[in-house]
């Protein structure tokens, strides 16, 4: 696969749990890109696409447990809504992608490949901006409206 993937400052959304897990699926899915080349039907396509595939599960997971924590549903509900439809088709498409790259050969795992950069850096540089966005916001709100210490009488 000739356009690799790369980790760019410009993929930084601030949210500093996100962006570790984010560089994660960067570097893995670059590194699988450069191990694959050329090697159609190597069994380690396999391994590591799954393992892709776990680890995108786990940061879904993780930023789906910071939607609750700052009740991003009840305060977006069309963006939440989307967020997680958007983790929901990726999982999707990506098992029936790795399925038919099990009888598809070479072609079918350049477009999985291709497939798990293009959505990936999509979504970070659009959905998940926006979200890690509020996330700041939200705990900037709830740093600032911690109650103040009680007056000392005079």
């Amino acid at each position: 696969m000739s356009d690799l993937i790369e980790w760019s400052d410009a993929m930084v959304c601030g949210e500093d749990a996100m962006d570790r897990q984010h560089r994660v699926l960067v570097d893995t899915l670059a590194e699988a890109s450069a191990k694959l080349a050329g090697r159609a039907g190597d069994p380690l396509f396999e391994r590591i696409t799954q393992d892709l595939l776990a680890y995108a599960i786990y940061h879904f997971e993780t930023e789906e447990k910071l939607m609750q924590q700052y009740a991003y549903a009840a305060k977006q509900p069309d963006e939440a809504g989307k967020h997680i439809a958007a983790h929901r088709g990726f999982t999707r498409q990506v098992v029936a992608m790795r399925d038919e790259t099990r009888t598809g050969g070479p072609a079918a795992e350049a477009e999985l490949l291709r497939f798990l950069k293009d959505w990936l850096v999509d979504h970070i540089m659009s959905v998940d901006q926006q979200f890690a966005r509020f996330v700041i916001a939200a705990r900037a709100s709830d740093e600032g409206s911690t109650p103040a210490a009680p007056a000392t009488p005079t």
